[in-house]
């Protein structure tokens, strides 16, 4: 009987880690799909980024279950309880991020993006293009078990907070109409936050992954 619940239990972690592996993916795909709504205006884009953030918030629920579960009945200790505090910390970024992205697509519905000026476009696909790649290097720590990714996000953020400023300073310029320039405001925001989501879940990862008590973001 033992040795069938510790089977289940092993069944159940790599069940938990399956679903955060495509939970990451989903919002790698939902960034991408904001990216194509937003300036392509592509309708159809932003109905996928929604379907995403549904389905990574039915994720959300399996895996907090889950955690919950292994961690009432198997009292789990040293690296199996840190994976799964661990995972109940990252299912919210990741539905976190995945909102972000849902609301700067169904900005796209309104084809903002066809109103801007280049220099502002083209921050807006810098901002999306590193947000993707930071997100990216989330995917492939997670499946590699990256015990120094948190400091190379922590850099890759920086470079998202000086596309952030450069793209405010070109909508304090006054070249947008004042309903456009309100939701460019948030929309830049909104970009913004997709990198720091991705630094707080590569703290997670480092983690689970080094073995070692998870650092705040000020070292």
């Amino acid at each position: 009987m033992a040795g069938e619940l510790r089977v289940e239990y092993h069944h159940h972690l790599e069940e938990i880690r399956a679903a955060l592996s495509r939970m990451i993916v989903l919002v790698q795909e939902a960034i991408g799909g904001a990216e194509a709504a937003f300036l392509a205006g592509e309708d159809d884009a932003a109905q996928r980024v929604e379907a995403t953030r549904d389905i990574i918030e039915e994720f959300h629920r399996t895996v907090e279950s889950l955690v919950v579960e292994q961690l009432v009945r198997q009292q789990p200790v040293a690296g199996e309880l840190r994976f799964l505090v661990a995972a109940l910390r990252i299912v919210p970024e990741l539905e976190l991020t995945a909102a972000l992205a849902r609301d700067v697509a169904r900005r796209g519905r309104m084809h903002i993006g066809n109103e801007l000026p280049p220099r502002v476009r083209g921050l807006v696909a810098q901002l999306f293009d590193q947000a993707r790649d930071m997100w990216r290097q989330v995917t492939d720590a997670f499946a590699e078990g990256n015990e120094q990714i948190a400091d190379h996000l922590e850099q890759e953020d920086e470079r998202i907070d000086d596309l952030y400023t450069g793209l405010i300073g070109e909508l304090a310029s006054g070249v947008l109409r004042a309903p456009v320039l309100i939701e460019m405001a948030l929309v830049a925001r909104f970009l913004e936050r997709l990198g720091d989501h991705a630094v707080e879940v590569g703290y997670w990862i480092e983690s689970f992954s080094s073995g070692q008590p998870r650092a705040s973001r000020g070292g």
